[in-house]
């Protein structure tokens, strides 16, 4: 029989509040750029200008953060029929963290300090002349299709009541999202990567809040203490 203990509920709790925070936080941060940026150029293909892309990737970095211990309190939380799924969805987001974390890392590290300008091409997230970039490739990779994935097979672990119901489908909806997306970066026409922007910076903090009020709910079963569904 599956287990859910108090520090399953805790850490479930803070994790999925930290990315409800960082999610505001990314999007705020996002629009201020948008609104204030005069480069029509970057604001047509989606590539924010300093400072605020080193913003924004602190916040992609902290937020990796949050998505292991929410998608490893979603395992716990499943019912033993669902932990195959939970499982598989925990494993996608591993693969996301680990692509989207040395992305990051790399932008905020090496790329700032790399004279060579080949160097620099090659490493950088956005390239000069617009093309696709093969980091930016990668990071792609993890929130359009991994992440969509993760989503996915999160998705059957909630059933039940009215508000498993709307967590449930709004993994749906933001997994498709996401997968959706992948024909920017196939296709090369970052217009189309927008359905998954709106999948993992929009649909998931959602989510991210209803399961902060699920898990708050949801008592440690009996031998941690009463169990109230």
């Amino acid at each position: 029989m599956s287990t859910w203990t108090p520090t399953d509920r805790r850490a479930a709790i803070w994790s999925a509040i930290a990315e409800v925070f960082f999610g505001v936080v990314y999007i705020i941060t996002g629009a201020i750029w948008f609104l204030t940026s005069t480069d029509s150029r970057a604001k047509q293909s989606l590539q924010p200008t300093e400072p605020f892309l080193a913003i924004l990737e602190i916040l992609i970095l902290l937020s990796a953060l949050a998505l292991v211990i929410i998608f490893a309190a979603i395992h716990a939380y499943a019912s033993p029929d669902r932990k195959t799924c939970s499982l598989a969805a925990f494993g996608f987001v591993i693969l996301l963290v680990v692509l989207t974390g040395v992305v990051h890392f790399v932008q905020l590290t090496v790329v700032r300090r790399i004279i060579n300008p080949t160097a620099v091409e090659l490493l950088r997230l956005y390239s000069s002349d617009d093309r696709l970039s093969v980091m930016l490739a990668m990071d792609l990779l993890g929130w359009d299709l991994f992440f969509g994935f993760a989503m996915l097979f999160a998705a059957p672990v909630f059933i039940g009541g009215k508000l498993q119901t709307v967590i449930r489908v709004s993994l749906i909806l933001s997994g498709l999202l996401c997968l959706v997306g992948v024909a920017g970066p196939a296709s090369g026409d970052m217009r189309f990567q927008v359905p998954a922007i709106l999948g993992y910076a929009f649909g998931f903090p959602f989510v991210s809040f209803l399961l902060a009020r699920l898990f708050a709910r949801k008592e440690p079963h009996a031998e941690y203490g009463e169990c109230n569904d």
